[in-house]
């Protein structure tokens, strides 16, 4: 085969990789774009959850709206968006709701139990933070966490 023919060979393998490429970008491109509806939602639902859950697990006396919004989300749309990590860190927060102490202000009870809630508030925003980031770049979530992105 003459250099001629190696060249041309070569350039013409070069300009079907780069014009694959492309489609393949498209492709993934297009994925985002389809599902971005859906995750602006899922991103909002979960930004009410946390913040929710932040003033109810730093409050000795939460708000009864507050409560009656977690349980809202709990019961409602959480369950349209929610895989496992988000769902463990719900119903666990949900658990600790349910087991709030009754006390005086400042008691040890009272205090551990905040405590308590404040870790599980902050494992639900971790939750939210990994599933938001794996649905939207895979590749965004492997360099920014430790763990990879497991489809549910």
């Amino acid at each position: 085969m003459s250099a001629e023919n190696w060249i041309k060979s070569f350039v013409a393998l070069v300009g079907l990789a780069t014009f694959l490429f492309g489609i393949v970008k498209f492709i993934q491109v297009q994925a985002v774009e389809a599902e971005k509806p859906y995750l602006e939602r899922k991103l909002a639902w979960c930004e009410q959850a946390v913040e929710t859950t932040a003033r109810i697990s730093t409050s000795v006396a939460p708000a009864q709206e507050d409560l009656d919004r977690f349980w809202q989300m709990y019961w409602g749309v959480m369950g349209l968006i929610e895989k496992e990590s988000i769902t463990a860190a719900m119903v666990d927060f949900g658990r600790s709701l349910n087991s709030l102490p009754s006390g005086a202000e400042g008691s040890k009870d009272v205090d551990a139990h905040l405590s308590s809630l404040q870790g599980k508030s902050l494992a639900l925003a971790h939750a939210c933070r990994k599933e938001l980031s794996c649905e939207w770049s895979p590749a965004w979530a492997l360099f920014n966490q430790a763990e990879a992105c497991q489809s549910s």
